[in-house]
């Protein structure tokens, strides 16, 4: 079963179980799932307990491989999951997870290199931390770091640091293959499969993107999104066109705006159905169809949200691209000078050196006052 057919069946029997009685405090859904695989919730209520296990077919709680951190002597419908005490191991993993998320945040607000300082610290704490941590908790410990290595390697990649960006890729994939989580596996295999596609290297992508869709059942709706979104670039530069736009119309089931409670900042959250569709305008361009690529770019604009500044660049950029294939460099260059301010202001390197990029393409019609401006501001110093 997949997380969510798993909630489903647990949330029937609670149903069963309890008949006549108002049980849905105590209904899950595919995160709660996610978060028991993990080992973030690791002693539920019984209520709880007594679904999975008629819903696995075992018959105890340790056949689950639950345990209680410590006694209690709460009721059948009492909430399960015990907060970490104080000074505990438990405490210091939660408090390192929620610092991730706060870092998240703070690349999108200050840009990736003020987070990568946050990211750099934590992950010699937790690194410390895995050879300390009691064995029942290696495997959070373990996902921790995984986590951090993954935001290590975007990071670096938005800075423009291929090679640290593949190193912590590579890391991450590592300690998520020690424990076998199939989230975090996929998404250091997503990861590097977009630094194959950044470099060119299209058929390479493709074939990661296809093996991080291996875990695709076990993954939540935002994250298969996003797989499919890297699937569907990777294919377009390989000339397999059609084939994208079929894996971008199937990635629109699984886009973090069209499923309620989506935690911001989660892997794949951004993935909405804006992102989607600005990488279908980045496929039309690799296919040789830029007026169609602007089109759909300019529907797609407005749909990502402003908090996403790195995203709202790199779209622009994309868009830029598209007026350049069109043989249009004044709005071209109209639409890459929006970009640049904003790709400054987000401390992206990555959409900077792309801008660099299309300075030069245009560069011979400095004639175009639109080209001429842009061209003269990107010279001055950020």
């Amino acid at each position: 079963m997949s997380r969510g057919e798993l909630a489903d069946v647990v949330n029937t029997t609670l149903d069963a179980t309890y008949s006549g009685r108002d049980i849905a405090a105590h209904y899950v859904d595919f995160r709660w799932i996610g978060k028991l695989e993990r080992g973030e919730h690791r002693w539920p209520s019984e209520a709880r307990r007594a679904a999975l296990r008629q819903a696995l077919g075992v018959a105890t709680d340790a056949d689950l491989d639950l345990y209680s951190p410590r006694r209690s002597d709460g009721g059948l419908l009492v909430d399960g999951p015990v907060e970490a005490r104080p000074g505990s191991w438990d405490e210091t993993i939660h408090l390192l997870r929620e610092e991730w998320h706060l870092l998240v945040q703070n690349d999108r607000a200050f840009g990736p290199e003020y987070a990568l300082t946050g990211v750099s610290r934590q992950l010699a704490t937790i690194e410390a931390l895995m050879h300390e941590v009691p064995q029942t908790l290696r495997p959070a410990a373990v996902r921790l770091a995984a986590q951090y290595a993954e935001s290590a390697a975007w990071l670096n990649q938005s800075l423009n640091d291929h090679h640290a960006g593949q190193r912590w890729a590579q890391q991450a994939l590592s300690w998520a293959q020690q424990i076998a989580d199939p989230a975090m596996t996929a998404w250091a295999v997503y990861r590097s499969s977009q630094q194959r596609l950044a470099a060119g290297q299209f058929t390479q992508a493709a074939e990661q993107a296809e093996v991080a869709l291996h875990y695709d059942q076990k993954l939540p709706g935002p994250m298969r999104a996003a797989l499919r979104v890297q699937h569907a670039h990777a294919l377009a530069g390989t000339g397999e066109h059609r084939a994208a736009m079929r894996v971008l119309d199937d990635a629109h089931h699984w886009a973090a705006d069209r499923r309620p409670g989506k935690p911001e900042g989660e892997h794949g959250s951004y993935c909405t159905s804006g992102y989607i569709e600005v990488y279908r305008g980045a496929c039309l361009r690799l296919a040789q169809r830029p007026t169609e690529a602007i089109v759909v770019l300019d529907e797609a604009l407005p749909m990502i949200p402003s908090r996403h500044r790195q995203d709202f660049a790199s779209a622009l950029l994309t868009k830029a691209a598209a007026h350049v294939a069109a043989s249009q460099p004044d709005l071209a260059a109209t639409t890459a000078h929006r970009a640049l301010h904003i790709a400054r202001r987000a401390g992206s390197r990555r959409v900077l050196v792309g801008l660099d990029q299309l300075g030069a393409a245009i560069r011979g019609y400095q004639q175009l006052a639109h080209v001429r401006a842009f061209l003269d501001e990107l010279k001055e110093a950020p």
